[in-house]
């Protein structure tokens, strides 16, 4: 087993360089320096190393471009090695502007359940260069570079734009463990976030540090690097052999890394060892060894994602999930839904991108639950592949166990099959098993939908699963990076966008509405069949559903397939949910306080007297 080897990025705007390629070397690194432009001629002697730093810079590094500029160096040159730098496991840290370059890159916060949020490092609350000593504590989470920290430390900042300001939920983050150290007050009193002065940036929650669900990729804003000796304090205040606390950080990085490559080193022997046989399974097209590694990259993740329910997962012949909690309720049934990704598959092979097909399938299947008024228990993949490659089955489930553990779902088990001689090439499929429950009396069924309620619709933030195969051929003749003006972004981001999960606005309004006296009568999950064929499944007989598709603007990309591929209107709202991903039914009453707890509740029609479901448009 060779020494551990860190690389230490050099590039325009970096400045502490030196100080973090010390660090590396202090706790153990074979530690080069490396300019962006040398890697530029060789991306793939990232891979050569075990560990990735990326240094702190220029204040302002934003406004300058330095940050934003490696970062799209690194994602157009070596986004291939980096993600699979990334999917491997190995330590990724980012410091300062480091930070910056992590999160332009979309490593950080990392897989989201809306590949479409967007996240940066931006100016100062104060408006000014911030350069003190902060105390620090450490949060539960994943994080391989803040195991162990289990008192305040303390480290330099010295940044101007180093407030993190995420679109999403900053809650959603912390319940995923991806907020491993915040700032706090002097001596870490309570170890509760702070605000200005002690968190000197102004994030919300007094982020100093984000990690990605797997806590491989970390970037944070202070300097560990310039506190890794008790000299550099102003105290002169340090910890063991007068070690500042900066050097924990590094330690970790080490361990961690020693960790992946004894694991590796035992793989490996185990393949020689097995070398010897004049016949394998592999000579038929299936690699054993492929799927062990697989299983070995995404383990981490599906734990995450299982909860105290289950009580065998990972490597048992069946899963066991808990029904311990179901005994608190009244009448409870469960509710299952088993359905695919279906051709999204396709342009995900021919994009090269895997990190958010896992959230269509679970997102899907968790919306066709709500639809009964259920909530998740736990979630079953089965992922089939022409021939495994195990990073990319890796990041495949990966996305499945994030969603999962989004949505508080267990993702229970699963399967990855290798099956060469049934899928073509390049192919995969990826399909789901979900199950959840619900109280008998609350099981949505449109039963108590009548002349006079109301439509309502929930917005779709794309193609969610369904249409691909009429997609495709519109867009065949269209690489999937091309920009097309009406879209504002690639085709590969605007197709492949992840499917919206309707689970946390669904669980507000039921909740707001019970407080009220008032509940949902009915709801339909907008896929394939489109609106008449989804909506008419929740309609008692001798009611008729009323949709104005001109109560709601259609997103461009919807308007755009129409015009090149010529469709007409019956057509695409057969096929597409043309910008309505859920439909909800409720008396007049309750759909005025529904659109106040969640205003963007468009009202899409009405229910009347007749048989079916009739579109004006």
């Amino acid at each position: 087993m060779g020494a551990l080897r860190a690389l230490v990025l050099r590039a325009p705007g970096i400045n502490c360089d030196r100080e973090t390629a010390q660090a590396c070397r202090l706790v153990g690194f074979e530690t080069e320096l490396v300019h962006i432009n040398q890697l530029l001629k060789a991306p793939e002697k990232l891979l050569d190393y075990h560990f990735l730093a990326i240094p702190g810079g220029f204040s302002y590094g934003d406004d300058l471009g330095a940050g934003t500029l490696l970062a799209k160096k690194l994602k157009l040159h070596l986004g291939t090695q980096l993600a699979r730098f990334v999917a491997e496991g190995r330590p990724v840290l980012g410091i300062c502007n480091g930070f910056q370059v992590l999160v332009r890159l979309g490593l950080l916060p990392g897989e989201q359940q809306d590949a479409s949020l967007k996240a940066t490092l931006t100016e100062n609350e104060s408006a000014q260069f911030e350069c003190r000593w902060v105390t620090m504590t450490a949060r539960q989470s994943s994080c391989i570079f803040t195991r162990g920290l289990e008192r305040a430390v303390e480290m330099p900042v010295a940044h101007g734009e180093g407030q993190f300001v995420f679109e999403g939920d900053i809650a959603s983050l912390q319940a995923n463990g991806q907020i491993p150290l915040v700032y706090s007050r002097i001596n870490g009193e309570n170890g509760e976030p702070v605000s200005y002065p002690d968190n000197p940036n102004g994030s919300l929650g007094a982020i100093a540090g984000v990690c990605n669900i797997q806590g491989n990729v970390f970037g944070l804003m202070p300097h560990p690097e310039r506190y890794v000796n008790a000299l550099q304090h102003p105290q002169r205040r340090g910890y063991g052999q007068d070690l500042g606390d900066g050097l924990l950080i590094f330690q970790n990085a080490y361990d961690y890394a020693q960790s992946l490559l004894q694991s590796s080193a035992t793989s490996e022997q185990q393949v020689r060892a097995s070398s010897a046989a004049t016949i394998s399974y592999a000579d038929s097209g299936v690699d054993i060894e492929a799927g062990e590694k697989a299983v070995r990259l995404m383990k981490e993740a599906v734990r995450a994602a299982q909860g105290p329910n289950v009580l065998a997962g990972v490597g048992a012949f069946a899963g066991v999930f808990s029904a311990r909690d179901l005994r608190k309720m009244h009448k409870p049934a469960l509710v299952a839904s088993t359905d695919g990704v279906g051709t999204k598959t396709l342009l995900a092979s021919q994009a090269g991108r895997y990190n958010t097909i896992g959230y269509d399938i679970v997102n899907h299947s968790i919306n066709d639950l709500l639809a009964q008024g259920a909530r998740p228990l736990f979630f079953m993949d089965y992922l089939a592949v022409n021939k495994l490659d195990p990073i990319q089955a890796a990041t495949i489930v990966r996305g499945v166990a994030n969603a999962c553990q989004e949505a508080n779902c267990a993702l229970l088990g699963g399967e990855t099959a290798e099956m060469p001689d049934v899928y073509a090439e390049g192919a995969f499929d990826l399909a789901g098993t979900i199950v959840g429950v619900v109280e008998e009396e609350e099981a949505h069924n449109g039963s108590t939908i009548e002349e006079g309620d109301l439509i309502l619709g929930l917005p779709s933030n794309g193609l969610h699963t369904n249409g691909y195969s009429l997609a495709r051929r519109i867009f065949a003749s269209y690489a999937l990076e091309t920009v097309l003006p009406e879209l504002g972004e690639s085709l590969a981001d605007a197709l492949l966008r992840p499917h919206r999960s309707y689970l946390r606005e669904i669980s507000l309004l039921r909740e707001y509405l019970a407080d009220r006296n008032r509940y949902l009568k009915g709801i339909a999950h907008i896929t394939g069949g489109g609106f008449k064929g989804n909506i008419s499944r929740i309609l008692p007989a001798g009611t008729q559903a009323n949709i104005d598709t001109q109560s709601w603007t259609v997103p461009p990309l919807f308007q755009l397939m129409a015009r090149l591929g010529n469709i007409e209107n019956e057509e695409l709202y057969r096929t597409f949910n043309m910008g309505i991903g859920m439909v909800i039914v409720l008396a007049p009453k309750a759909a005025l306080e529904a659109r106040s707890c969640l205003p963007e509740l468009r009202t899409i029609g009405n229910i009347s007297k007749g048989t079916g479901v009739q579109l004006t448009w």
